[in-house]
């Protein structure tokens, strides 16, 4: 809808929006208040672009012309859209997420009593004690499932775990980071990021049909975990997860400290998991067996 401001710009209104055009297109017809415009929408970004269908004066009618198109900065116009975080900002979204969860968990596990059960009870109703702890305590804290992006987009699952088969004497004191997502093109599938001596390994539970997407994918995935940071020392492709973990649970999150989280494991499974919901990359990967790489 066309109209004019007091200062006799013309302003365009729509839908709650109105936008004050800086001057009217050189030799467009002038138009009277009130009348309805086409506009097309030629981007949102990094600038907002429209193109206004007009007849110009003097030239005869054939169908709609393509008038001059103005550009407004993108600052001075409603968003609307949200652009998608860098992957750096999400792997620090998703951490944070968790050490909250785990927080949390520790302080109402706490205020419960479940830290003090008198040793008397335990051994004559250890069955009864242990449920109350239970009850008290709620539900384990992990795993968390939020949006991917924290404002939308799919269902993301996330929980990290202490590996049970590490070497005691291994100088790597990092949780393992497993998360749960569904990829278009691929499916449903488990992820396990393991930081280890020289780098990071990666390990993929997924039914077989989604196994052989995540191998065409694979030279993908070792972009994605160098843009990550990381080295990819080992990468794991099956129908079972290669490797086992012990789930943190409500009392053990009273225990943990935040630099057992590594921030380079959700760095790089932040890339993973974003490439893995894009379009393929359009090379096709080398095969290789459910021993990947």
């Amino acid at each position: 809808m066309l109209s004019r401001a007091a200062d006799g710009r013309p302003l365009l209104s729509g839908d709650g929006i109105q936008l004050a055009l800086p001057a009217w297109p050189p030799g467009a017809a002038e138009l009277s208040p009130g009348t309805v415009l086409k506009v097309l929408v030629l981007a949102t970004q990094p600038r907002l672009q429209l193109s206004l269908q007009l007849e110009r004066q003097g030239a005869e009618p054939e169908g709609e012309t393509l008038a001059r198109a103005w550009q407004l900065e993108q600052a001075a116009m409603p968003r609307l859209a949200k652009p998608l975080p860098a992957a750096a900002e999400l792997a620090q979204a998703w951490r944070q997420a968790l050490l909250g969860r785990l927080t949390q968990a520790a302080a109402q596990f706490q205020q419960a009593g479940g830290s003090h059960l008198p040793g008397a009870l335990l051994q004559q109703l250890p069955e009864l004690a242990l449920a109350g702890v239970r009850n008290a305590a709620g539900e384990p804290p992990l795993p968390l499932t939020l949006p991917f992006w924290l404002w939308g987009g799919p269902a993301l699952t996330l929980s990290v775990e202490d590996a049970l088969e590490r070497e005691p004497e291994s100088e790597q004191d990092d949780l393992d980071l497993v998360l749960w997502l569904t990829a278009p093109g691929i499916g449903a599938f488990c992820l396990r990021v393991r930081s280890v001596a020289d780098g990071v390994a990666l390990a993929f539970a997924a039914p077989a049909e989604a196994c052989v997407a995540l191998r065409q994918r694979l030279p993908e995935i070792v972009e994605a975990v160098a843009r990550g940071g990381g080295k990819l020392c080992g990468c794991l492709i099956g129908e079972r997860m290669p490797w086992r973990g012990l789930a943190i649970s409500r009392h053990g999150a009273t225990g943990l400290q935040a630099q057992r989280l590594s921030p380079l494991l959700f760095a790089v499974a932040a890339e993973v998991a974003g490439q893995l919901l894009a379009e393929p990359g359009g090379a096709a990967a080398p095969a290789c067996g459910s021993g990947g790489l």
